[in-house]
């Protein structure tokens, strides 16, 4: 039947789909509902903002990689397929939470180094 591979490719469509939607219509505004929304993400505006824009596009990228993983067991067994598609999806969907957590660690970083600066040079 091959449900394993037919996993992967709907979890990459999915994955696609939801990725060009948040990307082509972003959340105006920091909220619980739509978006990319983890702490961090939604602790500034700016942060919210980069999150949705880099989120998505990840998302997009990695479902097509996560579609082609699918597409790919069709040439396998059924477990070997479905496990192909299930480290596939697990490994893009945590792969997905550490690249955009990292680059919205570092632009804090870099705001708070901003903000810092700005500090020092009002008391000066």
């Amino acid at each position: 039947m091959l449900a394993g591979a037919w996993l992967g490719i709907i979890c990459g469509v999915c994955y696609f789909i939801l990725g060009l939607m948040v990307y082509r219509k972003p959340p105006k505004q920091i909220n619980g509902i739509y978006g990319y929304r983890t702490p961090r993400a939604m602790s500034h505006p700016a942060l919210w903002e980069e999150a949705q824009r880099y989120g998505s596009a990840l998302m997009m990228q990695f479902g097509f990689i996560i579609t082609a993983f699918g597409v790919i067991g069709f040439w396998l067994t059924d477990v070997r397929a479905l496990v192909l598609s299930l480290i596939a999806i697990v490994f893009y969907t945590i792969r997905l939470f550490t690249r955009v957590e990292g680059r919205l660690k570092q632009m804090q970083r870099e705001m708070d180094k901003q903000d810092k600066q700005a500090s020092e040079s009002e008391g000066v």
